[in-house]
């Protein structure tokens, strides 16, 4: 049998804070952090993909008694990927046998129009071929119709902050690669004499290290000590 969830991932605090309404709209701000900013006040979005009436709208009042999340639904592929493309959303939660075992189907559209959503399925029969077809493709995520509140009361949250947190991470790090943009050569500790060498005869030659400061700078960007860069200057004819 299928297990209520299998996540793995251990013990969240499930509590998301509510948007206050109050974030800045400088234009002095750089992009990459105005939408950190945007995301870490931003109630994790919830898609639900669903056909059956009656489920969705327990996970509508579930949603609304709970709060902390802020649910979607569609009930066709097209409005799923419309809602998708639209709204980014951290978590879809799909019926596996949405309109005629379609589910995998959706799972990997959406992950391709939204690729950090995290993926849920909602499974009635354990014996369906597709369960075993998505754990083949690694969809581990499966959610059985009997423990489905029970999980949506433990997981979900947890599973939202999750993914909200990854998103703000690869924020940053896009942010800090930007920044990093402009370095001709990368810090890369211990290099070869040889390698650092030729480094600097390719970037830094023609800069004449005018300042200690510069010399030293130039060092550790080659990746080697400061004495053995000044080597390297009396080598390469360079007085300092």
């Amino acid at each position: 049998m299928i297990s209520a969830f299998r996540m793995g991932t251990g013990t969240y605090d499930s509590t998301v804070p509510e948007p206050d309404g109050k974030a800045r709209d400088s234009s002095e701000d750089a992009p990459g952090k105005r939408e950190a900013v945007a995301a870490s006040h931003r109630v994790p979005v919830v898609l639900v993909v669903d056909a059956v009436p009656h489920r969705a709208a327990a996970i509508r009042a579930w949603a609304w008694q709970r709060r902390g999340v802020r649910p979607l639904f569609a009930a066709s592929a097209t409005i799923a990927y419309e809602t998708a493309a639209r709204e980014q959303p951290e978590v879809a939660i799909i019926d596996l046998m949405f309109r005629n075992g379609r589910g995998l189907a959706v799972a990997i559209e959406l992950r391709r129009i939204a690729p950090d959503v995290e993926i849920v399925f909602i499974v009635e029969d354990s014996a369906e071929p597709e369960v075993q077809a998505a754990l083949d493709l690694g969809w581990e995520r499966l959610v059985s119709v009997d423990h489905l509140e029970q999980w949506l009361d433990r997981g979900l949250k947890p599973l939202a902050k999750l993914a909200r947190v990854e998103r703000e991470l690869r924020v940053a790090r896009r942010e800090a690669e930007t920044a990093a943009a402009g370095n001709v050569v990368p810090s890369i500790p211990n290099l070869p004499l040889s390698v650092a060498e030729r480094r600097y005869r390719e970037t830094f030659l023609r800069s004449k290290m005018a300042t200690a400061g510069e010399r030293r700078e130039a060092a550790r960007l080659a990746g080697v000590p400061y004495t053995t860069f000044c080597v390297m200057l009396r080598k390469l004819g360079i007085k300092h």
